[in-house]
């Protein structure tokens, strides 16, 4: 059979026209651009946007006058996207903004893409669904979540060529690697044809192959880190921090809003935190971890028995449902006490053998004898204290030894469990060689011990030594400092 002949790339001019002409109709029908006030405080906000006068011409018909705008934006770096972002701020989530915001992330695909035929690629993304899978590696390529409005495979690929990459691959181009295996077989060769040549004159074909996906691997745990701060000389405030990350082998959160809140309120607003990741996760299956990251004033604060879904006739304890581990926000500011931690943390690595594990602290054992215990059994890993870190206590100047000691996992309980019984439920979760998985596994087995503690003793009248039990568990390797905002930007936590 004889080949067919190879069309050739439609022009870069083609696809403007095509584009110009459907944002010009998407346009035309908003409320805002038809009503002559609203579409000059739109054009007012969009020369605030792009730097200066529009320098386009004010012509007495409708479409004529749109035609021209869309054409100075497409002219202009990022123009699209500046007028679809205004149109959005005049008519947040009409049909027409988010028809635009298609359209204005379409354009950036076509550019970047100009010397090849993408066309059949569009009519063949357009009709694969943007699944899960597919939006959680976009999330995790521009570290904020695929927008809702991305409903099929075509919509992720232009999300992520609008974007600069800083990665050693395109995340366009690893996307299509992704969606390979839902694409019909009588256009997979096509596809794979495109792929490669892309790869190609990319400079990227051994890495891309290398990153080819493979069989699909175990679900791995989402993080929801939650962060408390005083607000400045406010003795009742505290700024609330999050951050959340679905399973990934790369450490790469999204921070949300930061929130002040009272502290009698803290667990209300953690309350809504909670529910809002699980809105955001609700298409996701797979285990999540809650961390609160607690200042010195509130690291006794009994998280553990904070509540989700307290405007329901029965809210529920969050320890029946997560793995809840605390973390100092101290330990995370203090540099200098990073590479004891690191270098501790490093040695789970290793299988353990005979060493120690557990240290349990005697009540007469703080301040610098206790330091230089830690410093001689370095293969230590989680420190229980021989009391609750209250203020001026014993066991208070134990966490800060532990603390700054690199101790990765420091336990304590807040009831009246004797530090006999506490270290050996401690020891029993670790086993007798337990090497760094097994401690790393800490936190889950922490949850286990309270969900027996609920199970059996629901009102805590037996005091169940899972009521009350305290794990602070810090990896160096995934700190909330640092990590990308929500909306784009980089920002770290105050100093």
């Amino acid at each position: 059979m004889r080949e067919a002949p190879r069309r050739h790339p439609p022009s870069i001019a083609e696809e403007r026209r095509r584009l110009v002409g459907q944002i010009a109709t998407v346009m035309e029908a908003s409320a805002v651009v038809r009503d002559p006030n609203s579409r000059q405080l739109l054009l007012q906000e969009l020369g605030h946007a792009l730097g200066g006068a529009l320098g386009y011409r004010e012509l007495v018909v409708l479409r004529p006058q749109i035609v021209d705008l869309v054409t100075v934006c497409v002219d202009r770096p990022g123009g699209l996207r500046c007028l679809a972002e205004c149109l959005e701020l005049l008519e947040p989530g009409s049909t027409q903004t988010i028809a635009l915001l298609l359209l204005a992330d379409e354009w950036q695909a076509v550019e970047l893409l100009a010397d090849y035929d993408i066309s059949w690629l569009r009519s063949l993304l357009s009709t694969l669904e943007a699944t899960a899978e597919l939006r959680r590696f976009v999330t995790e390529a521009r570290a904020t979540p695929a927008p809702p409005w991305c409903e099929t495979a075509w919509h992720l690929f232009a999300h992520l060529a609008s974007a600069n990459s800083h990665g050693a691959v395109p995340p366009w181009l690893s996307l299509l690697d992704r969606i390979a295996p839902a694409v019909p077989q009588a256009s997979l060769s096509r596809m794979n044809h495109l792929t490669a040549q892309l790869a190609k004159d990319w400079g990227m074909t051994d890495q891309v192959v290398a990153s080819a996906p493979s069989p699909p691997s175990p679900t791995g745990t989402a993080y929801l880190v939650i962060q408390f701060e005083k607000y400045g000389g406010d003795d009742d405030t505290y700024i609330m921090s999050h951050w959340y990350q679905w399973a990934s082998p790369v450490w790469q959160p999204i921070r949300g809003e930061d929130r002040h809140v009272p502290y009698g309120e803290l667990e209300a607003a953690v309350d809504q935190v909670v529910n809002e990741t699980e809105r955001r996760w609700a298409k996701l299956a797979g285990a999540v971890t809650i961390e609160f990251v607690l200042p010195w004033q509130l690291i006794n604060e009994p998280v553990d028995t904070w509540r989700k879904e307290l405007d329901s006739p029965m809210p529920s304890p969050l320890t029946t449902e997560y793995p809840l581990v605390i973390r100092s926000l101290e330990r995370l500011r203090a540099s200098q006490w990073h590479r004891v931690w690191r270098s501790r943390w490093r040695g789970l690595a290793d299988r353990v053998g005979e060493r120690k594990l557990v240290h349990c602290a005697a009540q007469q054992h703080a301040d610098v004898q206790l330091e230089a215990i830690l410093k001689r059994e370095t293969a230590v890993v989680a420190l229980v204290l021989s009391e609750t870190p209250t203020s001026d206590s014993v066991g208070e100047r134990q966490l800060l030894v532990g603390l700054r000691s690199g101790v990765p996992a420091i336990v304590w309980h807040r009831g009246s469990s004797s530090t006999v019984d506490l270290c050996k439920t401690v020891s029993s979760m670790l086993g007798d060689h337990a090497s760094g998985s097994e401690v790393t596994e800490l936190p889950n087995r922490a949850a286990q011990l309270r969900q027996q503690a609920w199970s059996e003793d629901p009102k805590g009248l037996d005091q169940h030594i899972g009521h009350g039990f305290v794990l602070l568990f810090d990896d160096p390797d995934r700190q909330p400092v640092g990590a990308v905002h929500a909306d784009g930007d980089r920002r770290k936590v105050p100093a």
